[in-house]
This record gives structure tokens, C-alpha cells and sequence, in this order.
């Protein structure tokens, strides 16, 4: 019988994707048919110019709702359930990223989508769908569909310290580790080693992220551009400013602010209590305790792209931004270091610093940082931030269960890859 799997993935993972196809037709007895399925064009070309099968679903999804748009708009303005899918909760991240795009074209796609991944699920019958990531249009009706129909599951996703997640529930929020939230009887027994951070990485072809850019720059404000591709993270691309060194501040009064990206799925579905990044800085910078300084560190593909309010409200208050010195060093030299859920705080956590968590993330565990509840708990929380021990064996133990659960040596952009393999080792052994 033929082993088929369903991958939906997003750009430049297609050569990590056909990295795992390699492996298992390598060490598999049983035939293996792999299809790729692509949100932007860098993907759908990767595959098809190396002969696999490439579909971009995006813009079949696109044409569909165009051609049933009738028949899809009835169902829009009659029901809120279709083929037992209420669609209407599956665009809300595409809402977020900006109102220009309109609810119309986002519920039209949804149909669409649902109407071709139901097809595709219905003929082929899967054994797994993988995807990067858990959220956007096209993934959330892909993984409710095959959740429906008893298709198993996996997420990927790209980790800190050079490694990859791979997780049968969900990532970012969403991770299985999330559960696990007693560390108390917990042994140490083996930590995983960080995998180097001066690992080669693979030099893709600009030409892949240029067609991707081109499109979304002359269609991007148009009819005939998918309306989940509309406004994402590739229009992060922005010349930075520079900023000079830093002045000098003690580290019993230094606070960092991590800032991430701001259109993103932990912004949007992942911060119960903050909306904006202007909302968190007016927010720390009211409560935090006089004897501490806020510093702001803002993300590298978005510095001095924040909304206007944002550095409205820094210089009024002369609020220092660094994004100068290097991420270890500024972590080492803060007393307290704050996250709403970025990246950033797993490892300021692993380096034993004060973490104080906004949002939710998988690393939020009470055991190794101070997590917000809600917004009246932040005077105090951040007091007591001031005074806190990190406990060294609890964010031990917690390091020991994220590389033995969830997290895998080496990164999606390798250049030699990793844990592509132990991602098909995985799959084959669950055959």
C-alpha cells in the first residue's frame, strides 16, 4: 500500500520538506508519495523546478472562490457552518494584519479552501499532514479538516538555539510542553546540548524571496492577489536606522523590553492582555518600580517600524531604545528581563536571568519565570521581579523536558540539515 503524505507548507521550507522525503524513501520499504502544498510562489517553484509534485494553494483556492463566488456568497449570507466547518472563526489572524483587506474575500477563500483540502483529503486519505506552523487560513481549514476526518497531525516550527519544534499538538502557545506544568518531581537526566550557534547556513536564491516580494508589491493592493496573502510578514522589509551606543546603566536598574514582530500569530492570538506594542510600553513604563530604567529592545526586522505612537510616547519619556549591543550581553547586564511571548524570553530564562512573561508562551511555566494573569497584577509582579531568584534546577529541568519532548538539533535553515532526519525517524518508527 502506498504511504502518502500531506505537507502544507509556507516558502522557503520546501527544501526542508523534500530533506524528510529523501529520508524515509531512503530507510522505507513501503512506496512513498509525498505532495507539497504552497502559500507563496518561492514554495510552489522550489518543488516543481526539482519535479515534485507543487501545488499553490493559495491561488487555486483563489480561482475556486471566484468561480463559485455566487454559491459561496449565498452560503456566507445564510449560514455560519459549512461542511461542518464554522468558518467564520478561521481568518481572524488575516483580520488582524490590517483592515484593508475585507471580510468578503477572507470568508470567500475560507469556502474555497474548505472545498479543496476536503477534496484532496477525501481522494488521497493521508496518513499524516505536516505543517510549519499552526496558524493562517490555509493551515487552520487544513488541520480542521484532517482533524475531522482522523488524519494525524504534526507542527513544525523553527526553535531558538539552532533547533527545530516538532510537536503532534501545536506550536508556539499551543505546544504540548505547556501542559506539563509541574517541575517539582521532575529529574534532570540527560539536557540535550544547544546546538552551535555558528552553524553554516544554507544561502537561498534570492531570486525565491524576489518573486515573492515582486508579487506582493504590484498585487498586493489588488483584486487578483489571494486575500491571505495580503499585508503578512514578507512586507517587513525595511531599511534600518543606526543607533549610537547606548549610555551606560547599572544592571540592578536596567528593565528590558523585548519588542517582536508586531503583525504576527503571537501578537494576534497570543496576547490576551495587550494589543499593541505602544500598550506595553505605556503599560510597563507606568508600573515599573522607581528604582529600575526601561529599556527598549526592538526586533531586527522591524527597527523604527513600530506604529508612530510608539516612538511618540519613547521620546516623551525618554525611554532608551538599544539595538546595539549584542543579545547576550544586554541580557546578561538587565535585572529583569521582559517578554510579552518572544523567543527571547526562553533563552534570557535558560540564561537565568528574572523573566517577566505578558503573554502567553510556551516557556510561560510559574516554576521558571513571573507570568502576567491580568493587567492589574503587573505593579506587583514587577516588584517582585526586583527581588526573585531564578531556580536553577526547575529551568534545568525544564530544558531537559523541552529538548526531550518537543525541541530537535539543528535548524530549518542549515545548511547541512538535521532535524529533517530525525523528523523522518520519527514518522517511521509510528508507521
Amino acid at each position: 500500500t502506498s504511504l502518502k503524505f500531506l505537507f502544507n507548507i509556507l516558502d522557503k521550507f520546501s527544501r526542508f520538506y523534500l530533506d524528510i522525503e529523501r529520508e524515509l524513501k531512503a530507510k522505507s520499504k513501503t512506496n512513498i508519495s509525498l505532495k507539497v502544498f504552497s502559500l507563496y510562489l518561492s514554495g510552489f517553484l522550489y518543488t516543481l523546478i526539482r519535479l515534485k509534485h507543487s501545488s499553490w494553494i493559495s491561488v487555486k483556492a483563489w480561482i475556486l472562490a471566484q468561480r463559485k463566488r455566487k454559491l459561496y456568497s449565498e452560503i456566507i449570507n445564510s449560514q455560519n457552518t459549512y461542511k461542518n466547518i464554522k468558518f467564520n472563526e478561521y481568518y481572524v489572524f488575516h483580520t488582524a494584519l490590517s483592515s484593508k483587506t475585507s471580510t468578503k474575500s477572507l470568508q470567500l477563500q475560507t469556502l474555497a479552501y474548505i472545498d479543496v483540502f476536503d477534496a484532496i483529503f477525501t481522494k488521497e486519505q493521508p496518513d499524516y499532514l505536516i505543517s510549519i506552523g499552526d496558524s493562517r487560513l490555509c493551515i487552520e481549514i487544513a488541520i480542521a479538516l484532517a482533524k475531522s476526518k482522523k488524519i494525524k497531525v504534526y507542527y513544525i516550527e523553527q526553535g531558538p538555539f539552532n533547533t527545530t519544534f516538532f510537536d503532534d499538538e501545536g506550536v508556539n502557545a499551543n505546544i504540548s510542553i505547556r501542559s506539563k506544568s509541574n517541575l517539582v518531581n521532575h529529574t534532570i537526566t540527560n539536557v540535550t546540548t544547544k546546538s552551535e550557534s555558528n552553524t553554516k547556513k544554507y544561502k537561498r536564491s534570492p531570486i525565491y524571496r524576489g518573486l515573492d516580494i515582486v508579487l506582493m508589491s504590484l498585487f498586493e493592493n489588488t483584486f487578483v492577489y489571494p486575500p491571505d496573502l495580503k499585508y503578512s510578514d514578507l512586507n517587513s522589509y525595511r531599511s534600518k536606522r543606526s543607533y549610537s551606543k547606548l549610555e551606560h546603566i547599572k544592571k540592578e536598574q536596567r528593565a528590558l523590553l523585548i519588542l517582536q514582530v508586531p503583525l504576527d500569530v503571537n501578537m494576534i492570538y497570543h496576547s490576551p492582555n495587550y494589543k499593541s506594542h505602544t500598550e506595553i510600553i505605556e503599560s510597563i513604563y507606568t508600573n515599573l518600580p522607581e528604582s529600575l530604567k526601561l529599556v527598549v529592545r526592538e526586533h531586527p526586522l522591524y527597527v523604527n517600524k513600530y506604529e508612530a505612537p510608539l516612538y511618540e510616547f519613547i521620546n516623551k519619556n525618554n525611554i532608551l531604545i538599544d539595538n546595539s549591543t549584542p543579545l547576550n550581553s544586554a541580557l546578561e547586564s538587565s535585572k529583569i528581563i521582559i517578554v510579552n511571548n518572544s523567543t527571547v524570553g526562553i533563552e534570557a530564562i535558560l540564561n537565568y536571568n528574572t523573566v517577566v512573561v505578558l503573554g502567553n508562551a510556551f516557556y510561560d511555566n510559574q516554576d521558571i519565570c513571573l507570568k502576567l494573569k491580568n493587567k492589574k497584577e503587573l505593579p506587583t509582579l514587577l516588584e517582585k521581579a526586583l527581588d526573585n531568584i531564578p531556580n536553577k534546577t526547575k529551568i534545568d529541568t525544564f530544558e531537559n523536558e523541552l529538548y526531550n519532548s518537543v525541541l530537535l538539533k539543528g535548524s530549518i535553515t542549515d545548511k547541512t540539515l538535521q532535524s529533517s532526519k530525525t523528523i523522518a525517524n520519527h514518522l517511521l518508527a509510528n508507521e
